[in-house]
């Protein structure tokens, strides 16, 4: 087996739980952990119609664009989160207000018709146009404008950057 091999997860068997798995840590020591049982991802069922409400997004400090008003809706509720793995805080909070489902865009993905925000946390090159150029409203939680090769489908109307979670409120419906 070649040295890289026992790293790829494809090849890998799942360790039982309640034992310990050996491990190598980037330095080449190897080390054992125990292995714990794995938690279950709750399925997030949507409220019930009806039951989204609207908040109001504007940039934050060196933030650029919106502000937007975001309003889920049945078959468009996910509030979308491409911002390294899990659900950030912003996402959340979001989700919290609107009642719409914070869903984890990098472990997973959704049709673009089905989100209704993305918040991003991308620095201005890739992602910053992706979701703007696909018909999505997006938040960037750092405070960038339009740029990169997409930047021509980036307009205030479509995004907001520079966004913390005071700079989302409530809306008037």
């Amino acid at each position: 087996m070649a040295f890289f091999d026992k790293f790829k997860k494809k090849d890998r068997e799942e360790p039982e739980v309640g034992v310990e798995e050996e491990v190598v840590s980037s330095d080449g020591e190897e080390s054992t952990v125990p292995v714990e049982e794995p938690t279950e991802t709750p399925n997030v069922e949507p409220p019930p119609e009806g039951s989204y409400r609207a908040v109001r997004i504007e940039q934050g400090a060196k933030g650029w664009g919106g502000p937007l008003t975001v309003k889920p809706e049945p078959g468009k509720d996910l509030i979308y989160s491409v911002t390294g793995g899990g659900i950030h805080p912003l996402a959340q909070h979001i989700a919290d207000l609107t009642g719409g489902r914070a869903f984890d865009g990098f472990s997973s993905s959704a049709p673009f018709e089905d989100i209704a925000v993305a918040v991003i946390d991308c620095g201005g090159t890739a992602r910053i146009g992706v979701y703007p150029m696909k018909g999505v409203l997006t938040v960037d939680i750092h405070g960038t404008s339009p740029s990169g090769p997409l930047a021509r489908f980036i307009t205030e109307e479509n995004f907001v950057s520079g966004v913390k979670p005071e700079n989302v409120s409530p809306a008037e419906e």
